[in-house]
C-alpha cells in the first residue's frame, strides 16, 4: 500500500512530503471533480510512469539474465558430463527467459509446406520448463555433493518465476490503466 501511495504522489505532483497524517489536508484537493481534459492527463502520467518504471525492471532484468548466462558459459568451459549439460540447459533457460520478458511474441511458421509451426510467449516458457526440469534432474542426481554448482544450477529456475512475476505485474498494470479509461466521467469545467 506504502507503493501504490508513493507511485499516485509521484504521477500526482505531490511534495515528497507528503503523509498519509497529511491527507486531511489535502482532502478537499481531492474531493473537486476533475474535468475531461484533467482526467486524460492525469491518466496519461500514470501511463507514462508505469511504462518508465516497467522498462526500468526489465532492463535491469535483462542485464541480470546477460551476466548470469556468460558466467555460466564460463562454468561450462570449466565443466565436464552431466554439470556441463545442466549448465548449458541452465543458459538456455535465460536465454528464454529474457526472450519473454522483454518481447510479446506470436509468430507461425510453415514447415515442410503442411505443419505450421506456432511460436509464443506460452511455447516458449514451455520450452523454458522443460529445460528447467532438465537441469533440476541432472543437479539432483549428479551435482549433490558440490553445493555451490548446485546453487549456480538453481538460479535460472529463480529467475524465470522472477520474469513471470514481472510479467505479469506490468499485464495488471496495464489492466489497470484501461479501467481507469473505461471510469473517465464527463464533466466540463465552466
Amino acid at each position: 500500500m506504502s507503493r501504490l501511495r508513493r507511485f499516485n504522489r509521484k504521477v500526482l505532483g505531490l511534495n515528497p512530503g507528503y503523509t498519509y497524517e497529511a491527507e486531511s489536508e489535502h482532502d478537499d484537493i481531492s474531493i473537486l471533480p476533475l474535468d475531461t481534459e484533467e482526467q486524460e492527463e492525469l491518466i496519461q502520467k500514470f501511463e507514462v510512469n508505469a511504462h518508465v518504471t516497467n522498462k526500468m525492471y526489465i532492463n535491469v532484468l535483462s542485464v541480470l539474465y546477460l551476466l548470469y548466462g556468460g558466467l555460466l558459459m564460463i562454468f561450462v568451459r570449466k565443466s565436464r558430463g552431466h554439470v556441463k549439460l545442466a549448465l548449458l540447459a541452465g543458459a538456455n533457460s535465460l536465454i528464454c527467459s529474457c526472450i519473454t520478458l522483454r518481447y510479446n511474441i506470436i509468430n507461425d511458421y510453415l514447415l515442410f509446406s503442411k505443419f505450421k509451426l506456432r511460436v509464443s510467449n506460452f511455447s516458449i516458457n514451455t520450452l523454458n520448463i522443460v529445460l528447467l526440469v532438465f537441469m533440476g534432474w541432472i543437479s539432483f542426481n549428479h551435482v549433490m555433493e558440490d553445493k555451490k554448482t548446485l546453487f549456480y544450477l538453481q538460479v535460472p529456475m529463480v529467475l524465470f518465476w522472477v520474469a513471470v512475476i514481472v510479467k505479469r505485474w506490468a499485464q495488471n498494470m496495464e489492466d489497470e490503466i484501461a479501467d481507469l479509461r473505461r471510469l473517465k466521467y464527463k464533466y466540463k469545467n465552466a
